[in-house]
Order: C-alpha cells, then structure tokens, then sequence
C-alpha cells in the first residue's frame, strides 16, 4: 500500500516536472528568439575597401558609395546551416558581380570548428569570386578538413548573396541554378540499416545472437559514424532541433534520419536503439570495458543522485542555449575530441577522466553524463502522458 502512494506520488511529481520543463523550454526560446539581430556597420569598410561611404537601402543591405556619391558596390548578408546552427556571413559585392570582402558576423559552431575556418584559407580564397561561379568546396574553392558542414555554410552565403545582389540590384546575367538532389551515401545507409537491425533484427535473434549482432552494430558505428564521419547524436543536433534550425536537407539528409530517425524509434516503440546499438562513443567505452572487465556500477542512493544531476545540468545548458540562440555553446561533450584527436587541453583532461573511468565502471559517460539518457527520460514521461490521455478517452468514449 505504501509502495503504491511513492509509485503514485513519484508518477505525478514526473508529469509536473516535464511541464515544467517544457514551459522553461518555451519560454527561453521566446527570449532568445526576440534578439537575434546583426549589426554590421563596423565591417562595412572591411568589405567594401574602396567605399567612401555607405547608404543602407534594405534590411541588412547597403550601397557603397565614392567621394562623388557613385555607386561602386554593395554589402549584404547571407546566412546558411553550419554544423551548430545558421550562419551569417557579411560580403562586399562591387559593381562587376565579385566578392570583393568576406566577414563572418555571427555563428553558432564550436570555438575549435570556428578557430580552424578563421585560420584556414577558406575566407582569402573568397575574394575575387564571381556571382557566376559555382563554389565547391574542394573544386573552385579550398575545403576545410573536419569542418566541412561549416566550410560549406560559407560558401553557400557567399554564393546566395552575392547571386541576388548582382541579379537584383546590378540587373546582371542569372546564373544557371542546379536543382539540387538527396546525398543518400554511405554514412546515411550506414544510419539507416543499423537503426534497422536495432529495431527489427533483435527482435527475432536468440540471446546468444543478439549478443553478436550488437557488437557488429556497435563497432560499425564506431567506424562510420565516429571515426569517419565524426557525427554521433549529440547536444548541438538536439539543441538546433528545439531552436528551429533545420539545415537544408539536400545537403544535410543524415542530420534529419539520426535526429528524427532516433526519437521517433523512441517516441513510438519506447526504445532506446541509438545508445545500446549504434553510438560510437558507447562502443568505445564497451571496448574499454571487455578489455580491462569494468563492471556495471550498482545501482544505489548516489547512482541516483548522479542521473537527477545530470537531468537538472541538460536542462540549465539547454536553456542558456536557447536564450543564446548558439546550440554549440553550450556543448560539453567529449565525442569531437575523442574521434578527431584534437581539442582544448581541458577538453583532453575531461575525455582522459571519462576514458579512466570507463576501465573500472561500464558506461561511464552514457550513465551519468550523456545528455541523450536525460532527453530520452523525458520524452518517456511525454509518452505515457499522451498513452493514459488517449486511453482515458477510450474508457470515456465506451461508457
């Protein structure tokens, strides 16, 4: 009897806390949504050199003009999907149609990713573009290695901007646009069939199977997803999910089937396949663990205290992301360091402590300090939510 009013008592203070935290969620990206302005009268010079001054004609458009009020070109901004969100980028386009000044005003990617673009030579390689070129990355203009969604981002605002100013303010040639198509390549079958397998082929494999087909799924998805591709499910895809941020999805067709492809497996068939049968970061760690023969940490009063902390820190950088509108600033992971071998030195000291760890307790990171377990717990209270709603209304509906 007694254990029936906790069971009750906690099942309503879990329904509370989800609203709770939904209304929070609302509310901050109310807050972060009504401050996302640009301004860019300091790099007006910067872009347009030559201009001797500066009439602004459009929302985020101006007209550069000499000493005797001639037209010699125009400043404009573009934004494009990057990895951590939409990226703006300010350009100076003179009168023939060519980029004549490049400046990033605002971006959402990692101080690492951003860092690299900055010193790489992406932006110098802009300059002297014209309107009519086609920008691709690693064709007429320079990639960048492991920045590849942010490089991309550039030159797409580049080429956006620049395209409407010489079509719509110098009345020049329209280029020929290419429609573009789906990516569907290896990294995005890879996704596809190993959700798959988590979610059709355990069903039906004997224990002693599933067992094998786990580790085959694990170690491919270490593989692809980690090493090759560097793009497990972490914080910043979530965060841009809840901002709005929806890259464009002929160019970021695998961001869409491991964001929504994992949550609606959950949503509907309350399972968690991503973390026990595709992330490459658990794989590591069960590496770890077969190697050194970590154990599984009891579960006890502290192992619950760790998850209830855990929960209340996602929520606290979630909400500093969404009033930021910045979803990578908040990122705290240690998946980018691990797989690209590189990072800060407290990213390095952080990863070295979870890596310990994980030689004496399985999981480490996925039981007390992956964000997905706190969203995944969550979206479970909203789920059987929703399930008692409905069947409520049946019981209802048959009286």
């Amino acid at each position: 009897m007694q254990k029936d009013k906790k069971c009750k008592k906690k099942k309503r203070w879990e329904k509370i806390l989800a609203l709770a935290t939904a209304c929070s969620l609302v509310v901050a990206f109310i807050i972060g949504f009504n401050q996302n302005l640009v301004d860019i009268n300091p790099y007006l010079n910067e872009l347009v050199p030559q201009g001797v001054s500066f009439e602004h004609i459009d929302f985020e458009k101006y007209k550069a003009l000499d000493s005797a009020n001639n037209v010699i070109g125009y400043v404009t901004i573009d934004e494009y999907s990057g990895f951590g969100g939409p990226l703006k980028v300010a350009m100076g386009i003179d009168t023939g149609g060519f980029v004549v000044g490049v400046k990033i005003v605002e971006h959402r990617e990692t101080p690492s990713w951003h860092k690299k673009i900055i010193a790489s030579p992406l932006l110098p390689g802009l300059i002297g573009k014209s309107y009519m070129d086609d920008f691709v990355l690693g064709n007429d203009i320079d990639a960048v290695t492991g920045a590849t969604y942010t490089a991309r981002a550039i030159t797409e605002s580049v080429k956006g901007g620049s395209r409407d100013i010489a079509v719509n303010r110098l009345n020049l040639m329209k280029p020929n646009q290419i429609h573009p198509k789906l990516k569907l390549g290896i990294p995005e079958v890879t996704l596809i069939v190993l959700l798959l397998i988590g979610v059709f082929g355990i069903k039906k494999a004997t224990p002693k199977n599933k067992k094998r087909i786990r580790w085959v799924t694990l170690l491919t998805g270490l593989v692809v997803l980690g090493f090759w591709i560097n793009h497990p499910l972490n914080l910043v895809d979530i965060n841009k999910l809840l901002m709005g941020f929806f890259p464009d999805i002929y160019d970021q067709l695998y961001w869409y089937l491991l964001v929504f492809g994992v949550f609606l497996i959950l949503l509907t068939t309350s399972k968690n396949i991503y973390c026990a049968y595709v992330c490459p970061f658990g794989a590591t760690q069960d590496c770890i663990a077969l190697i050194a023969k970590a154990k599984v940490a009891r579960k006890n009063q502290f192992t619950g205290f760790l998850k209830w902390t855990r929960r209340v820190f996602v929520w606290a950088v979630v909400i500093i992301a969404l009033i930021m509108r910045n979803p990578g600033l908040t990122s705290y992971e240690v998946y980018g360091t691990f797989f690209t071998l590189s990072g800060t030195n407290g990213a390095v000291f952080f990863l070295a402590l979870v890596l310990v760890a994980a030689l004496f307790i399985k999981r480490p990171w996925c039981n007390f300090l992956c964000p997905i377990p706190a969203f995944e717990d969550i979206l479970r209270v909203y789920r059987k939510m929703v399930i008692n709603t409905r069947t409520y209304k049946n019981r209802i509906e048959q009286k």
